[in-house]
């Protein structure tokens, strides 16, 4: 499989109205479109005539139409002349669907498992959509490791005085990779504190689970007493899809819940949803914004002195070539011997 054969997020529902909208996955230019019946449609992002951007056009019924000689393609790609009717035409076309607030698009011949996120319990808070400046695995290191919450995050992670206390574990399958972080807890500003009923001593436990068809992670946050033994009033439960736009820029869609135990309806959260999502917002936001100031794109992990926490770094990086990108590994010397 290629990382066009996966299901790849590229828009949020509200977001592709009756406008044609363009979006690039690994370098390949689409656009996608909804017909007047709400017919989702997919198609290369250039008119085999002259190879206008198809996404220039406008929606007319149940075909999208280029803006620039009125040829109008259906959402299966078969496409007809208005000044020669008798010849026909087509443009590669993709499958969408619409699920999760989101917009999804993958090859029409590949054959992958949709994701099926667990939500149960969890109220919806909103769904960010963000670019990093950076290579996918680049922009995945980021989000995949703890340490760097003691001088990037403000609220959710550690203080970088405390971070030798987190302990840190790692699980993996063939196709997924599962890191656990504990220690004691940031200090979060007195509102959220209070909401989330936090105590001087607690801990902060970070759970996340990479899969790798599709690309995404679900981070699981959450507080407990000191001894583990009683949790707090507020978990989080956010989904972060990775889709790779070019060789040096990564597009993250970042789905937010949560849940609350406070005994009120909906646990509160329903009335205090715009500031969760805009501190959630501020915390990606220093995230996108720390990866502008990489040294260089290299993927590679030769030569870097690693941590204790960057473990999954080259756990991450043989999935992607492997499960993600269909590449072959090279075989080790000591598999050749």
């Amino acid at each position: 499989m290629g990382m066009l054969d996966h299901w790849q997020p590229v828009a949020r529902s509200r977001d592709l109205g009756r406008k044609p909208e363009p979006v690039v996955i690994a370098g390949n230019q689409i656009a996608i479109f909804r017909t007047e019946s709400g017919q989702l449609g997919a198609v290369a992002d250039a008119c085999p005539h002259r190879r206008l951007k198809l996404s220039a056009g406008k929606v007319i019924g149940e075909h999208l139409q280029c803006r620039y000689h009125g040829w109008t393609f259906d959402a299966c790609g078969q496409g007809e002349s208005p000044g020669a009717p008798k010849m026909t035409t087509c443009t590669t076309s993709y499958d969408i669907r619409e699920e999760y607030g989101l917009v999804w698009v993958k090859t029409r011949d590949s054959n992958p498992r949709f994701p099926t996120l667990d939500t149960e319990g969890f109220i919806h808070i909103g769904t960010l959509v963000h670019d990093a400046p950076a290579p996918l695995e680049l922009t995945m290191d980021n989000f995949n490791e703890i340490e760097h919450s003691g001088t990037v995050h403000a609220n959710f992670g550690y203080d970088l005085d405390q971070m030798h206390e987190v302990k840190v574990n790692f699980e993996s399958t063939d196709d997924s990779l599962r890191v656990i972080n504990v220690g004691p807890t940031k200090r979060l500003p007195i509102l959220d504190r209070f909401f989330v009923g936090i105590r001087k001593g607690d801990l902060f436990h970070d759970d996340w689970t990479t899969w790798f068809s599709p690309l995404h992670s679900q981070f699981d946050h959450w507080w407990t007493s000191a001894d583990g033994k009683e949790e707090r009033k507020v978990r989080w439960r956010v989904f972060l899809f990775y889709v790779p736009v070019t060789e040096t820029k990564t597009r993250v869609f970042s789905m937010l819940y949560a849940k609350s135990r406070w005994p009120i309806p909906g646990g509160g959260l329903r009335s205090i949803r715009w500031y969760i999502r805009r501190q959630t917002r501020q915390e990606i936001d220093a995230d996108i914004d720390m990866l502008q100031y990489l040294a260089d794109y290299e993927p590679g992990l030769a030569g870097l002195k690693l941590s204790r926490f960057d473990k999954s770094l080259g756990l991450t990086r043989e999935r992607i070539q492997r499960v993600y990108k269909g590449e072959q590994q090279r075989p080790t010397l000591r598999a050749l011997l």
